[in-house]
């Protein structure tokens, strides 16, 4: 493969030494165009002659662009490191022996010769810099200002202006919501909702008794704690009372993707259910629970088209709800947030629910995770407003899923060693560190779910067969290779299509084959995260997808932007919940793999999880927690 050169990405004069952070990979360079165009035309229109100016734009571009709200300069050669350490470990395992024999050319990490300013020298060429470029700041922005400097520089951070705007935007919001006057609760209130949580058999605090208390007497809370905790089981009974208490209670329900936002709307359903069952609300309250119809953010918010950060509803526009609750926050990206908490009226409740401790957004930012640090000091505005769900209603608080994610959760190495050597029926592990090894074993549990889905779709039993698909996933780290989601689909395929296709599909398009939507689709109604099955439908083969706004058929010509989903990433498998999950671990010496990755993806199991990989990549996982740079912790401590 030809090494990546100033050939294949122009590099101006005026930054020319940037080639030195741009040929550093045969796969890739370090540096992308954006990164060098921005530094560059920083340096055309201020004149600005500092080559440590120049690298520090472009980092700060390249921390947005890996996720990180700022580049704080004191860690940034580290992370750099470590993060295309994690990008070579994901070429790697494209270079080892896949199911087809093939092999491609991996990448390597930045070597340590890069050519890094000392953190104090480079700090003190950005104070030096001209007041057009960088805006100095020694605190944050109350109320937040948007002007015209590309770079602001915060103590050792340096953020692109939009992202140090979106950041003083969410903690200026969440800072006044916290700090609002507590609401009253009504004498009938409490009433209602000892009866809908009643108090714990056992004399344990009932953790979700409070949390609908606290929901109800503030503008800002936020309800965390591990899947099946019942933060939701929660939320739809005190939205229950307040329907009660209030009947033209305006209520928005969303969370980021269409699956989140699918799932959320089967808990309520089934909320409304149990209601009903124990008539414990009139058949007022749950009409006015079963009609409320959760969507994405995104179009909660009103999205204009491919202007993916500009909507109808700010603050200009606001959002026409009382209360408005976003499931699954961990998955949220900080300038989403910015738009979101812009949007809600200022005397309207926010009521943030999810998992500090599951993957943080693909996109930008930690902004749960965040939340939740700051609410721990007793001093921060926030706390309070945090509530931590704990017992696992999912799959019980005892059982080896729950103790296992317990371990993760708190890195705890001797405890989540012993619940994956514990032999227990529920969870399993198959230790090896070469995954092909164990395909017997991995076909044993997942090709009699499979096959079952073959059948209900080639039946057309769309229902049934979409159900059916969503009791197995096996969930990879990596992309390519025998660790991967590559390898691990087209194994999938085999066990499902074993026998000849015949009137139920060739090619790509047969019945029983699970389906991803990657991306929005507002023309057919389709979000990033939804799912579906293709199946036997009036004669021929449609895909089935249940979204948000219901069932929904489509023909091979009309979708582009969908995968095969026998096996998918960890990250894309948030929000979701499988019966049997078969978890791939990449090798001990791949850092792509942390605390964050291995605790979501062992808690997308409900009944039966599946380990493959080795003790020691466990043990390097639990060692690594998620670390990305922002600032909001610190914005949200500001009086």
């Amino acid at each position: 493969m030809t090494k990546l050169s100033s050939a294949r990405i122009h590099i101006a004069p005026e930054v020319a030494w940037l080639a030195e952070f741009v040929n550093v990979d045969e796969r890739r360079p370090l540096l992308e165009a954006v990164d060098v165009h921005l530094a560059a035309w920083v340096a055309r229109a201020a004149a600005v002659d500092q080559p440590a100016v120049h690298l520090a734009t472009a980092m700060a571009s390249w921390a947005a662009r890996h996720g990180h709200a700022c580049a704080d300069l004191t860690r940034i050669a580290q992370v750099v490191t470590d993060e295309t350490t994690d990008q070579a470990a994901d070429d790697a395992a494209a270079d080892t022996p896949a199911a087809n024999g093939s092999t491609a050319a991996g990448g390597t990490p930045v070597p340590d010769t890069l050519p890094w300013p000392e953190p104090h020298d480079w700090l003190a060429a950005l104070h030096a810099a001209p007041a057009t470029v960088v805006r100095q700041v020694d605190q944050f922005d109350s109320p937040p200002v948007l002007t015209a400097e590309p770079l602001v520089l915060h103590g050792s951070r340096v953020y692109l202006q939009r992202y140090w705007f979106d950041e003083c935007t969410v903690a200026a919001s969440i800072r006044a919501r916290a700090c609002a006057i507590h609401l009253p609760l009504s004498g009938t209130a409490a009433t209602a909702l000892d009866a809908l949580l009643p108090v714990d058999g056992r004399g344990e605090p009932n953790l979700q008794r409070r949390a609908a208390d606290v929901v109800l007497r503030n503008r800002l809370s936020l309800i965390v704690g591990g899947p099946g905790t019942g933060k939701t089981h929660s939320v739809a009974r005190l939205l229950a009372v307040m329907l009660q208490q209030q009947p033209s209670l305006r209520v928005a329900l969303a969370a980021p993707t269409g699956k989140a936002a699918a799932r959320l709307q089967e808990s309520i359903t089934n909320a409304v259910r149990e209601l009903d069952d124990a008539h414990l609300v009139p058949p007022s309250v749950s009409a006015a629970l079963a009609e409320l119809r959760p969507s994405t953010i995104h179009r909660l918010l009103g999205s204009k088209g491919g202007q993916r950060q500009r909507f109808r509803h700010d603050a200009a526009n606001p959002l026409p709800f009382d209360m408005v609750v976003i499931d699954e926050t961990s998955m949220v990206s900080l300038p989403l947030l910015a738009r979101l908490v812009d949007a809600v009226k200022a005397e309207s409740q926010l009521v943030l629910i999810g998992d500090p401790d599951q993957l943080e957004s693909v996109e930008l930012g930690a902004v749960l995770g965040d939340l939740a640090t700051a609410a721990e000091s007793p001093d921060s505005p926030l706390h309070g407003h945090v509530v931590r769900l704990l017992r696992g209603h999912r799959f019980g608080g005892g059982s080896p899923i729950a103790l296992l994610a317990d371990g993760l959760r708190r890195g705890s190495v001797p405890d989540t060693l012993a619940q994956l050597h514990s032999h227990e029926g529920s969870v399993q592990f198959l230790e090896t560190d070469d995954p092909l090894s164990v395909v017997a074993q991995v076909k044993a549990v997942v090709q009699p779910k499979l096959q079952q889905v073959r059948q209900l779709a080639a039946a057309g039993d769309a229902e049934a067969a979409f159900d059916a698909a969503l009791q197995v996933r096996m969930l990879c780290a990596h992309r390519l290779g025998r660790f991967g989601v590559s390898v691990w689909n087209e194994l999938g395929e085999r066990w499902l299509r074993g026998e000849s296709v015949g009137k139920v599909g060739t090619g790509s398009w047969y019945a029983g084959r699970p389906l991803l939507v990657t991306r929005n689709d507002a023309r057919l109604g389709l979000a990033n995260g939804d799912t579906g099955v293709i199946v036997l439908n009036d004669g021929r083969l449609r895909a089935m997808f249940r979204t948000a706004i219901g069932v929904q058929y489509f023909d091979s010509f009309q979708l582009a932007e969908v995968d095969t989903a026998y096996a998918m990433t960890v990250h894309k498998s948030q929000g979701s919940e499988y019966p049997t999950v078969v978890m791939i671990l990449p090798p001990a010496n791949s850092p792509l793999v942390g605390r964050e990755l291995l605790y979501t993806g062992a808690t997308r199991a409900s009944r039966q999880l599946v380990v493959v990989g080795t003790e020691a990549s466990v043990v390097a996982a639990l060692g690594r927690p998620a670390t990305r740079m922002t600032g909001l912790g610190l914005a949200l401590d500001v009086p």
